[in-house]
């Protein structure tokens, strides 16, 4: 897990751990791959993009401690969140 609360600890962590944060997707092109991207422009930050065929698999992995940051909607995310076992940072609409 990635030690941070808020989305700016988030943008100060990646930019001092440059290509060491993995953000996952559901795919290539997948609305929370584009958003991860726009992120990434928008922040100057360097997450390395690891494509999963479909969220499931993704929060999974994301669950697991395998990639540290996804994108993810809230009807995928919600449970998880409220279980204490994934930190929401922000939501967008």
């Amino acid at each position: 897990m990635v030690p941070v609360k808020t989305v700016p600890e988030l943008i100060a962590y990646a930019k001092v751990n440059p290509g060491k944060i993995n953000m996952t997707s559901s795919g290539i092109g997948s609305g929370n791959h584009i958003f991860g991207e726009l992120f990434k422009m928008r922040t100057s930050v360097n997450l390395v993009h690891v494509p999963y065929p479909r969220a499931g698999p993704a929060l999974v992995d994301l669950l697991g401690g395998q990639v540290q940051v996804m994108f993810a909607s809230m009807s995928s995310s919600i449970e998880y969140v409220r279980a204490g076992k994934l930190r929401a940072l922000a939501v967008t609409t």
